[in-house]
């Protein structure tokens, strides 16, 4: 796992979003130019490193014979992607087709989902944080996933 955690990060007028420490010496231990590749993903903005991104993009490509519908959701992730690099101040400009595609406003939330980060609205997160996860201990399970608690 790389990414973790969450914070609660201000965007600027021009899209710019500094990323914590910890997501930036992740960003630089991947990629010594700090470059990040971000797509929409389920209404929120997701940034791969470079590694990372290259093994998504690898799988995805190399499906046999996908559905029409599977090739559409392949079309958004590749080609709503957009590769940009942390600045000096550790920011990273969200094109702003991707903060529109995100509903993303000036207040958002960071969250590190181990091999990528993602940029969520800061209302959709908190509306993701009081839902009832109870219904997924069977999927877990089925994954051979027992939770300790």
């Amino acid at each position: 796992m790389k990414f973790r955690g969450h914070a609660h990060r201000s965007m600027d007028a021009k899209g710019r979003l500094m990323l914590t420490p910890e997501y930036r010496d992740q960003v630089y231990s991947d990629s010594p130019d700090g470059r990040v590749t971000l797509t929409i993903f389920e209404g929120n903005i997701v940034g791969f490193t470079p590694p990372d991104w290259a093994i998504l993009e690898e799988k995805l490509t190399s499906i046999k014979s996908p559905s029409r519908k599977l090739r559409n959701f392949i079309r958004i992730i590749i080609s709503g992607s957009e590769e940009v690099c942390l600045d000096k101040q550790g920011r990273i400009t969200i094109p702003s087709y991707l903060r529109k595609s995100g509903k993303l406003d000036k207040d958002v939330v960071l969250a590190g989902v181990g091999d990528r980060f993602e940029i969520w609205d800061k209302r959709e997160f908190e509306a993701l944080l009081e839902q009832d996860f109870d219904d997924v201990s069977d999927e877990l399970a089925e994954c051979g996933v027992e939770l300790p608690f």
